[in-house]
């Protein structure tokens, strides 16, 4: 199962610390995951997520980086690229993180840019509160982005 019994990341439940040490002996290739990770939760919350796209992008983009028998100079154009959308998808997933919390539970999540910027994913896992899970219909049906008003 990919989430909780509530429809939660099971990440949030790791320490800071662990994730830490975690993204240090991976190389960060933890980071890249979690992040991933992070933006399927939003996109199975919201119905779409610009987020996962990019940091998909952004995992492709450096697996090319390291094929070997590329010229230097195209390794290190993408090795680049993958840097830029992976900042970029941290900040869209910052934002869509935000929106979903607004949207779904009415909480204005104080979630940093500047950690953001720092300790990426890392940070946006330790930043999500473990709330309960929305109620169905406030969850968007399937590729339409938008909720609906659970009120009316």
């Amino acid at each position: 199962m990919l989430f909780d019994e509530r429809g939660m990341p099971w990440t949030i439940r790791l320490s800071l610390g662990w994730m830490i040490v975690l993204s240090f002996f991976s190389g960060g290739v933890v980071i890249l995951l979690l992040g991933l990770y992070l933006a399927y939760w939003v996109k199975t919350r919201q119905g779409g997520s610009a987020a996962f796209w990019l940091h998909t992008g952004s995992a492709v983009l450096s697996i090319v980086a390291l094929i070997r028998g590329l010229s230097p100079r195209f390794a290190e154009s993408m090795a680049l690229a993958s840097l830029v959308l992976f900042l970029l998808a941290t900040h869209v997933l910052r934002a869509e993180i935000i929106s979903l919390y607004r949207r779904a539970w009415h909480v204005d999540l104080p979630i940093s840019q500047v950690m953001t910027f720092f300790f990426a994913s890392v940070y946006l896992n330790y930043s999500i509160p473990d709330l309960p899970v929305a109620p169905s219909d406030t969850i968007a049906p399937h590729g339409t982005g938008s909720f609906r008003d659970s009120s009316s």
